[in-house]
């Protein structure tokens, strides 16, 4: 039976005393079988219809995990929700999505005040009050993960049991080279696809374990010395992170630790410098890899099968396809930039309810990424640029159409534009250039923003300017933006600098 669950369940089967998840902050262990049991607990509690829609918004943890695995055990869908989110962005996406129920914990209760779908805190579904086992049978649908999309507005992008099960093996088999010996460290959010797969599916699929760290434990920030020393202690063996992580990891003090064979660094550009800093602090070689949450994974610079080439984002993923495309669609050779596309196992099955945008993104089998890039004679995959005007800014993707339609509301704001600065720590830095009106307060639009968007969204630098540059059209023409910053034409103020505390 082709089924997320099984990820977890076959590991309770095959191997019920295995250690599965260690809580890197207390060092509680939770084996393969205590885990299945605690998740069919909590499906049985959820009284789920198959194909019922569920939001998990929870610091990564055991209960979290167990809850992932209890709706997927119930047939139900799973809609992740970074903890990071705005109480707006929760409330649309559970209301988007027709949930029927969102499950939080302590620490996200709060974003849930918005929504009107029913609120369940973790600590509320109590495993030893159902321990009756579901079974149910697997829907085409297993998680539904939103993402700006290739076009740059919010969308569900629909993940089926087939396409998560096969792209995992893919990935443990042909790709990453786990085994059941391996160590993976989980400090990545859970409620990112990113961290979802490579955290806990991917080693659960190789009967691995994970050793998961709650950002709310380390105070609510990466605490990039705290992490490596949970790493050594617990002898991790494999390190997925995003640039900002491993940008903080190469400054981190302390020595490496002889397990580590090798990490993985994606969601953003890795700069040179950075990786070359972080080798030297972990004493392995830290890789690449691309994708996007419609088509997660599509290519990793494994050095399981290639040796290292400077700027790659390294093979595609055994069972995916990639091409390059000139504008009319029709396919480049090798060494010719244009937009890549992808094809396989690890593509979304559409938007949710959402066929003209789903039908924009695809065509023929083929995701259009909007992301430019070259393919070498050898099939190694080089990301050049963006077509779309995202801002990666520390592995997240912010989509500039959206800050605006939001700060727009914002008390002083005539007009406003996002863009993205080149930033050497987070990749990207978000800068809100604003016209305003007399009385405009800095620290009102930092307020509103941090409410409205959430800290992984928020402008943290801020331009005011008297008016935007347009095109002939009328559009604000955000590119002359990015350049006049980069010249230093304009200079944007921290938001700290106004009397705000820092981010």
């Amino acid at each position: 039976m082709i089924h997320v669950g099984r990820m977890l369940s076959e590991g309770a089967r095959l191997h019920p005393e295995r250690p599965a998840l260690v809580d890197g902050l207390t060092g509680e262990v939770t084996a393969y079988g205590a885990l299945d049991a605690r998740a069919a607990a909590y499906g049985t509690a959820l009284a789920l219809t198959p194909g019922d829609r569920v939001v998990l918004c929870a610091e990564s943890s055991v209960a979290a995990v167990a809850a992932f695995f209890g709706i997927v055990h119930a047939g139900g869908v799973v809609v992740p929700v970074p903890t990071a989110a705005s109480a707006r962005e929760l409330a649309f996406r559970a209301e988007h999505a027709g949930a029927v129920r969102v499950l939080v914990d302590e620490h996200t209760a709060p974003l849930a005040a918005r929504t009107s779908v029913p609120v369940t805190d973790l600590a509320d579904l109590d495993p030893a009050a159902t321990p009756l086992r579901l079974v149910a049978e697997p829907q085409g649908r297993a998680m539904i993960l939103y993402t700006s999309g290739t076009t740059g507005s919010s969308k569900g992008a629909v993940i089926r049991h087939d396409s998560l099960v096969a792209h995992t093996s893919a990935l443990v088999h042909h790709t990453l080279d786990l085994h059941a010996d391996d160590v993976v460290l989980g400090v990545l959010p859970l409620a990112h696809s990113y961290g979802i797969r490579m955290a806990v599916l991917v080693p659960f699929f190789a009967g691995a374990r994970t050793v998961v760290v709650a950002r709310a434990g380390l105070g609510g920030r990466f605490d990039a010395e705290r992490t490596l020393a949970i790493a050594a202690d617990h002898g991790v063996t494999w390190l997925p992170g995003v640039p900002t992580m491993f940008s903080a990891w190469g400054r981190a003090a302390g020595e490496p630790w002889p397990a580590l064979r090798w990490a993985l660094s994606a969601g953003a550009p890795l700069a040179p410098a950075i990786r070359e800093r972080a080798e030297a602090r972990l004493g392995a070689p830290v890789r690449e890899g691309y994708g996007l949450t419609e088509a997660t994974f599509t290519a990793i610079d494994a050095p399981t099968r290639d040796a290292s080439v400077p700027g790659t984002v390294g093979r595609p993923v055994w069972g995916v396809e990639v091409r390059v495309v000139d504008p009319s669609g029709a396919a480049l050779p090798a060494g010719a930039e244009g937009e890549v596309e992808v094809r396989g196992q690890n593509v979304m099955a559409g938007y949710l309810d959402d066929p003209e945008a789903t039908a924009a993104a695809t065509h023929a089998g083929w995701l259009r990424t909007g992301d430019l890039g070259v393919l070498d004679d050898t099939g190694r995959l080089f990301i050049v640029d963006r077509l779309k005007d995202l801002v990666l800014r520390g592995g997240v993707n912010v989509v500039p159409a959206e800050v605006e339609a939001i700060l727009a509301r914002a008390p002083g704001v005539l007009a406003v534009a996002a863009v993205g600065r080149p930033d050497p720590h987070l990749g990207e830095e978000l800068v809100a250039v604003v016209v305003a009106s007399d009385g405009f307060d800095p620290a009102a639009l930092h307020r509103f923003a941090r409410e409205e968007l959430g800290a992984a969204k928020a402008p943290r630098e801020l331009v005011v300017v008297p008016e935007l540059p347009v095109g002939a059209s009328g559009k604000v023409l955000r590119r002359a933006l990015r350049d006049a910053i980069a010249a230093g034409e304009l200079r944007p103020v921290p938001l700290k600098s106004a009397g705000l505390a820092a981010d």
